[in-house]
């Protein structure tokens, strides 16, 4: 069997024990350490498995398998048919694309017979010679050869066992310095012992029992086959037993040395020079050397200080300082580890200082690296030279040692660090910059760097916070652009970044090593409530001569995270003393306006919110609108294109109750520096909307901020509500308990104003006193009498009393359906009902003069329309300091009131209008066809003649008129509407050749007399001829003479004026004189008597008899007559008895 062979060094790059083994440790079920044993230097990669079962033997086989695969070697797997598909499908279970890798020639399964038994039997150098050329194609194109066999068949085929073995010898010879491994594979159950015996010899290396181990019974190839073998063999059993027991012996006397080592360092109650001491004694009694010693050394200034020597020494105590360039030490120090010199002259030290000066001959020591470049060395020393080299039992003695002082050296370093960190940072009496400051100072001392720096990063603006060190372009409050600092590696990795090297590190040539020219740095996060605030920074212009440690990774941590702790409390401090202020503030709020108000002016100055607006939801419009904003969120926070419904995102936030940011600010009106809006949920107030001009937007402790804030503003709000809801019941048991007492008052406030009614003699007086009372009367703050202008449907306020405040002026109010006309006073004169209004927050219709009544406090109304048979003389109006106060009960007792007042002034005007001097006459002609006087003269060529109104308990007059020159009947049969009852032809006689008929009719709603009545005008006669009425209506001197001919001009188109008179009545005027004598009779006499004198009960003849008069009254005679009598009597009683008129 032949193949190409490589040199050791090439063969240790692809194959080694170790890595035949790994795949065995990937199994659980495998254990064993596996070592070269002295004597074995020709052991191979040639593995014998004996195994029980088939789990056991393919637990192996598969692991060892699958391994060479991912190598890239070429694997082969000997055996029988059913072994061969059960390692496939394994090999599947374990991940390995098996038909892949037989498609590539990776994976190759053989059988027995195209193996083993090629040519029907075992022939050795056939099978020498098949795996020869396996290992030489496998080379050609795969890292190596691996190879698993079974062996079944040699029972199967009685093949001798010694043939084979010396076969499998003969392989081992093949395998040595060849890229090849195998495993061959030997079921216990089948093989006899004592051929397994001759097995394992034949194999370096063995697996057993779930076991991997060296074989120390294997025998190499030239000694197995050798005619001398039995002698060889029993040599080796000898040689072996001696260097077992020699390894024994050293085991134990390094167990002992190692526990004696373990109990030093492991004494908490020592110290670390007592420790060293004690370290120096055991190293010098194990390497057989005078003494020991520890130094600081320097490379840069080529300094050895000895800090620690073991006993008395003539040349070498502490504090000797000695060139390092001249010492053994310098070898340890460019090493950086252990080194043993037993020969000066060989290693170039036989003229240095030590050896000349100090007279040492060996020499074994170690480097001790300690942060900050206090690099020690650790050794021990003899002026006699040494016998031998140093082994490597001494040499890895002497680095766990050096480790342990490295270590204890290192948490001294850290704890001292620590303490002083500890010290800066709980000073009570230092501020954060004065403690900054300090570990800056601290950084640059613990890394042996120039310069330290804290930074803060806003988007790509770098600032420097603080600083100290020399270098000109790294000093507080110098600003640069992120990316070309050092510390946008630091915000790139989003950690700590390291570089001891800088160009080595292949920064050099990049903008921040040009510009700053800094060849070590060390830098990490600084964060604020898990957002980036910055950078901590240490740097110097050299480079260090060792990479950043992991301890001074972590000092650095350390400081940053007690800076980003530091920074959180402030800030944190800052908002909470700001949120408290705000709050103290709120509770005096007691409105949400109030709130809004409160709110908006802290975002500005203690917030540090400058873009924030209060947007409270509108109950009544259903809607969201600013109730107070910031000064610039006035110009650059759009809460109205924010609020559409459904869309917009502060539309959302009310309506699901969760925060909502707008990230890409495309908003009209939006801050052109404006990056993110923030709409945070008020509950069921509003939404608390704020921006950002930060690059990023919001971070997380900023939004947390902006939330809190928030809910301290929902909470100030909720407790408004609940205070304002608590009031109203307090109140409305307030007004529980009060009812009564003003309802008392207000029925005294009534028999008040009852008795200065009777005692007011013009219409004036009576408002006057009705307003004074009620507005005397708490609740009520105001109280006034308005007329309504039927022409332009206002209402103007006549009389008032109370807390006007100017509110009238303030207020125009109307009767039709104009927004002016929908309040109570408009509805009042409309439908001639009271009208309330019991919360003017809350009624819509009260929206024209909300603002104005409460910023006089008024809160509730109620109009009452001042009306008597159909008359309307005006609206009462009352206003009250409260919501709710007219209640029914009391709505019922003031429109009882109302039509008192009304009553009275219908008394007092029908008094004056019979009693005043003075009066003005005003002469219409009235032309108007459809006027129905106007129509049947026309038509018929009568005159017609107003005789007399009679008023009537019903509120509708009767009318007596008389018609000359067309007789009654053809009068009848006209189908002119009169706006009157039917006619009644009370006479008809002839006057000359004229026929004159009188007639009797009710007046109608329609009819002229009603509508100069209805305008405040006394039809005084009335005449019709030619086509054209002639009326002359008499008015109060007082009344507005242009208002009522525009009015009643509207109401007749073709209508003229054509005279006009002011006149006097004298001192006792008829009318005087008939009020003076009616004034004792009743409605009903008064009628009756009208209705026969003017029906000709009195004429002589008479014209109608009393059971005529009495039937047109509907009445019966009797009742006829005794009224007739009840009026003589009161009239004689008045022109015959003592105070009758003169006239």
């Amino acid at each position: 069997m032949s193949t190409e062979r490589r040199t050791g060094e090439d063969r240790s790059r692809v194959l080694g024990l170790d890595n035949g083994t790994e795949a065995l440790r990937e199994s659980a079920e495998f254990r064993g350490p596996i070592e070269p044993l002295d004597g074995h230097e020709h052991a191979n990669d040639h593995f014998a498995l004996v195994y029980e079962g088939r789990d056991e033997q393919f637990a192996a086989a598969v692991p060892f398998l699958r391994q060479g695969l991912e190598r890239g070697e070429k694997c082969m797997y000997v055996g029988d048919e059913a072994s061969l598909s059960t390692v496939a499908d394994l090999l599947r279970e374990r991940g390995i694309d098996v038909d892949g890798a037989v498609e590539s020639g990776a994976l190759v399964f053989e059988s027995v017979g195209n193996t083993y038994l090629r040519d029907g039997s075992f022939d050795p150098e056939s099978m020498m010679e098949i795996y020869g050329a396996e290992i030489e194609a496998a080379t050609a194109e795969f890292e190596a050869l691996r190879v698993v066999a079974e062996t079944d068949w040699l029972v199967e085929e009685s093949v001798p066992i010694e043939a084979f073995m010396e076969y499998e010898s003969r392989i081992n010879d093949l395998f040595d310095d060849a890229d090849a491994i195998a495993l061959c594979q030997y079921d216990r159950e089948r093989f006899p012992a004592e051929e397994l015996i001759e097995i394992v010899r034949a194999h370096p290396h063995l697996i057993s029992d779930t076991t991997v181990c060296h074989n120390v019974y294997y025998t190499p190839p030239e000694e197995f086959c050798g005619p001398e073998r039995p002698e060889n063999e029993l040599d080796r059993m000898l040689g072996t037993l001696r260097e077992r027991a020699r390894a024994k012996a050293s085991l134990r006397d390094q167990t002992a040395v190692m526990r004696e080592q373990h109990e030093i360092i492991s004494r908490s109650d020592q110290s670390f020079e007592r420790k060293l001491r004690r370290l120096f004694d055991l190293g010098c009694e194990r390497f057989g050397l005078d003494f020991g010693a520890m130094a600081r050394i320097d490379a840069e200034t080529d300094t050895l200080e000895i800090e620690h020597v073991s006993g008395d020494h003539d040349r070498f105590r502490p504090g000797l300082e000695l060139p390092l360039s001249e010492t053994y030490c310098a070898a340890t120090a460019d090493e950086r580890g252990v080194v043993g010199i037993d020969d000066p002259e060989t290693v170039g030290f036989g003229d240095s200082v030590a050896r000349r000066e100090l007279g040492v001959e060996a020499y074994l020591g170690t480097h001790v690296a300690v942060d900050g470049g206090d690099d020690r060395t650790f050794f021990f020393l003899s002026e006699a030279p040494r016998d031998r080299p140093f082994s490597d039992e001494e040499l890895t003695f002497q680095r766990l040692m050096g480790q342990w002082i490295e270590y204890e050296l290192g948490r001294r370093q850290r704890e001292a660090f620590q303490r002083e960190l500890y010290e800066v940072t709980a000073d009570s009496d230092v501020p954060f910059e004065g403690k900054l400051r300090r570990l800056l100072e601290l950084g640059r001392a613990r890394f042996d760097l120039d310069i330290g720096f804290l930074s803060r990063v806003t988007g790509d603006r770098f600032e420097l916070v603080d600083a100290v060190g020399s270098h000109e372009l790294i000093q507080p409050e110098v600003t640069a652009d992120l990316p070309e600092t050092y510390c946008r590696h630091v915000v790139e990795d989003d950690g700590l970044v390291a570089v001891a090297d800088a160009p080595a590190a292949g920064w050099e040539g990049k903008p921040a090593y040009e510009t700053y020219g800094l060849d070590s740095y060390i830098g990490t996060t600084v964060t604020v409530g898990g957002d980036r605030y910055g950078t901590l920074c240490f740097a110097a212009r050299e480079a260090r001569d060792r990479p950043f440690s992991g301890a001074e990774r972590t000092f650095l941590e350390l400081t940053a995270q007690w800076v980003s702790y530091e920074l959180e409390r402030e800030q944190r401090q800052a908002q909470l003393a700001a949120l408290n202020e705000m709050s103290r503030d709120l509770m005096d709020a007691e409105t949400e306006a109030a709130i809004a108000g409160t709110t908006a002016e802290h975002a500005a100055e203690t917030l540090e919110l400058p873009l924030t607006a209060v947007v409270r939801y509108d109950r009544d419009e259903g809607r969201l609108e600013p109730a107070a904003r910031t000064e610039r969120a006035v110009d650059e926070l759009p809460t109205a294109a924010l609020s559409e419904t459904p869309s917009g995102p502060l539309w959302e936030a009310f309506t699901t109750g969760e925060t909502r940011l707008v990230e890409d600010v495309d908003v009209s009106g939006a801050g052109d520096a404006v990056t993110e809006i923030a709409a945070v949920p008020l509950g069921s107030h509003g939404v608390f909307v704020t921006a950002t001009e930060a690059p990023g937007g919001f971070s997380e402790t900023e939004l947390e901020f902006v939330e809190t804030t928030a809910a301290t503003v929902e909470t100030a709000c909720g407790r408004a509500d609940r205070e304002r809801l608590l009031a109203e019941r307090e109140r409305a048991l307030e007004e529980q308990n009060d009812s009564l007492e003003r309802l008392n008052r207000i029925n005294d406030t009534i028999r008040s104003i009852g008795q200065s009614l009777v005692g007011a003699s013009t219409r004036g007086e009576i408002e006057t006193v009705v307003c004074e009372q009620l507005a005397d009367v708490g609740p009520y703050e105001l109280a006034w009498v308005g007329d309504h202008d039927s022409v332009t449907d206002e209402v103007t306020p006549r009389e008032w009393a109370g807390a006007e405040k100017g509110y009238l002026d303030a207020t125009t109010v109307t009767a039709d359906e104009r927004t002016t006309g929908r309040g109570p006073a408009g509805r009042a004169v409309r439908t001639r009902e009271p009208q309330v209004v019991d919360n003017i927050v809350e009624d819509p219709d009260f929206e024209p003069w909300r603002q104005a009544a409460l910023t006089r406090g008024y809160h509730a109304s109620i109009a009452l329309p001042l009306v008597y048979e159909d008359a309307l003389y005006g609206v009462l109006n009352v206003y009250a300091n409260q919501p709710g106060v007219f209640d029914d009960l009391e709505r019922s007792v003031l429109a009882e009131l109302a039509d008192t007042i009304a009553y009275a002034i219908n008394a007092t005007e029908s008094k004056r209008s019979l009693v005043s001097d003075e009066v003005t006459e005003l002469e219409f002609a009235v032309g108007d066809d459809d006027l129905g006087v106007v129509e049947i003269a026309s038509e018929t060529g009568c005159d017609l003649t107003l005789e007399g109104i009679v008023p009537t308990p019903e509120g509708r007059p009767r009318v007596y008129a008389s018609t000359r020159g067309v007789p009654a009947e053809e009068l009848r049969a006209t189908a002119v509407d009169l706006e009157t009852s039917e006619p009644t032809l009370v006479s008809e006689y002839e006057d000359g050749d004229e026929p004159v008929c009188l007639f009797e009719a009710t007046l109608g709603e329609r009819s002229l007399c009603e509508t100069v009545r209805r305008h405040g005008g006394r039809p005084r006669a009335l005449t019709v001829s030619g086509g054209v009425a002639t009326l002359v209506v008499e008015l109060g001197a007082d009344a507005d003479v242009r208002e009522f001919v525009e009015a009643f001009g509207d109401a007749y188109a073709d209508t003229e004026l054509v005279a006009q008179r002011s006149r006097e009545r004298p001192r006792q005027s008829p009318t005087e004189l008939r009020a003076t004598l009616t004034e004792e009779l009743t409605d009903r006499q008064l009628e009756v008597l009208q209705t026969a004198y003017f029906g000709g009960y009195f004429d002589t003849p008479r014209d109608r008899t009393g059971s005529e008069v009495a039937e047109s009254l509907g009445i019966s005679q009797p009742t006829f007559n005794t009224h007739v009598r009840a009026a003589h009597r009161k009239l004689c009683r008045q022109l015959f008895e003592s105070g009758a008129p003169e006239n």
